[in-house]
C-alpha cells in the first residue's frame, strides 16, 4: 500500500499554505457579488455619511425649535393662569362689595318679621288719651 507518513519539506508546506490563502482571498473577492459587480463606491459612502450627518443636524435643530416652542407655550400658559386667577379674585371682591352695599338684611322684604330690634323700635299701643291711632272701637 501507500506510505502516507512521509516527512514533508517545510518550504513545500509553506508554499502550499500560501497558495491556499491566496485562493481563499481570490474566492472571497470573486464570490462576493456586491464587491465583484459594484465595487466599493467611496464617494457614495461619503455622500451617505454626509446626508446622515445633515439629517442629524436638522433633527437636532427641529428638536431645539420644538423645545423652545414648548418653553414659550408653558410661559404663556402660566401667565394666562395667573391672569385668570387675578380676574377671579377681582370678580369675587366685586361680588362681595355688591352684597355688602346692596343686599343687606335690612333691605329684604321680610326684615320686619326677622328684625331682632323689632320690640325696641315698636311704639307702644297707646301713648296718651288723645292718641290718634286709637279709634272708636278702642274706647272702654
Amino acid at each position: 500500500m501507500y506510505k502516507l507518513d512521509l516527512p514533508v519539506d517545510m518550504k513545500e508546506t509553506a508554499a502550499i499554505e500560501r497558495r491556499r490563502n491566496r485562493e481563499l482571498q481570490r474566492q472571497s473577492r470573486i464570490f462576493n457579488a456586491r464587491v465583484r459587480t459594484i465595487g466599493i463606491d467611496l464617494q457614495a459612502l461619503e455622500t451617505q455619511v454626509a446626508d446622515r450627518k445633515r439629517q442629524e443636524v436638522e433633527e437636532q435643530r427641529r428638536h431645539n425649535a420644538f423645545a423652545a416652542d414648548m418653553k414659550r407655550n408653558d410661559m404663556i400658559c402660566a401667565l394666562m393662569q395667573q391672569r385668570q386667577e387675578h380676574d377671579i379674585r377681582e370678580l369675587n371682591k366685586e361680588v362681595n362689595t355688591f352684597r355688602q352695599e346692596h343686599q343687606r338684611p335690612e333691605d329684604t322684604r321680610e326684615w320686619e318679621l326677622n328684625d331682632p330690634d323689632c320690640l325696641k323700635k315698636d311704639k307702644p299701643a297707646r301713648v296718651s288719651d288723645d292718641d290718634p291711632r286709637c279709634g272708636i272701637s278702642s274706647l272702654q
